[in-house]
């Protein structure tokens, strides 16, 4: 592992999150942290602090609410942790915690805590789903791939109304095992600025039409061919050369050229 723990996520859903077996449930408030992990920290230790103390500490006194470190295997965060802080309901997250949910004051068990292993555990984002009352799908997930969309300020408005009225109708349930969902920072230091989320089930899903060290398969390609319109469309709305140019990929423009995937 890297010596950067660079992402931690709140992931709240509007049904009960349920920690699987083979992922999580992802829903409509995803909380960021940029913290660093401290110099002579060990990154396996604190991963296992986080999967085991912190874990069984929410779910005695919050049972709606999970925690887990997931890592990154792709993209330019490659070999950092990602830290999951879920909870069932918007509504369970400001009851759980205001602010940073990754505070010293929320996690501490038997005497360790989040200060022991981060830079700083009050540096967050807070992103909101766009449009969340009108996206049915709360996707189970093995993979968060992650894209950093640059939307044009003077654009924002209009982008949020198209997500809302084209976008997720469209890609929301793009493929039965892959999802693009897409959010908004409402507060935090990144505020204001866009993500995408392409919420793939497993890795084997993800295999299906990125494989290792292979081109993208043709199934990819004719799941992303109806949308080339839309695409077009998405494009005069984003920075131009922050995306993903036509002919260098079949989900083209809805790719971001700076993204992560991270594995549960």
């Amino acid at each position: 592992m890297k010596s950067t723990f660079c992402y931690a996520i709140i992931l709240t859903t509007t049904v009960c999150l349920v920690a699987h077996g083979q992922g999580m449930k992802l829903g409509e408030v995803v909380i960021i942290s940029t913290s660093t992990l401290k110099k002579n920290s060990n990154a396996e230790t604190f991963r296992t602090y986080i999967n085991t103390d912190v874990t069984e500490k929410i779910k005695k006194s919050h049972p709606s609410v999970s925690i887990h470190a997931f890592h990154a295997d792709r993209g330019k965060r490659k070999g950092d942790l990602l830290l999951v802080f879920g909870s069932g309901k918007s509504s369970e997250r400001e009851s759980f915690s205001t602010g940073s949910p990754f505070r010293d004051e929320v996690m501490e068990v038997s005497g360790r805590k989040p200060s022991d292993f981060l830079s700083n555990t009050h540096t967050y984002t807070e992103y909101r789903l766009i449009g969340a009352d009108k996206f049915k799908t709360r996707p189970d997930i093995g993979i968060l791939g992650i894209h950093y969309i640059k939307v044009k300020k003077e654009k924002a408005a209009e982008f949020e109304k198209f997500v809302i009225e084209k976008l997720h109708p469209a890609v929301g349930n793009v493929l039965p095992d892959m999802h693009l969902m897409y959010y908004k920072a409402v507060g935090g230091d990144n505020t204001p600025s866009y993500i995408t989320i392409f919420a793939i089930s497993s890795v084997d899903a993800r295999h299906k039409y990125w494989p290792e060290g292979a081109p993208e398969t043709k199934p990819l390609k004719d799941a992303f061919k109806p949308f080339e319109g839309l695409a077009k469309e998405l494009s005069t709305y984003l920075v131009e050369g922050s995306y993903l140019e036509v002919g260098k990929g079949g989900a083209a423009i809805f790719e971001s050229k700076e993204w992560t995937d991270f594995i549960y």
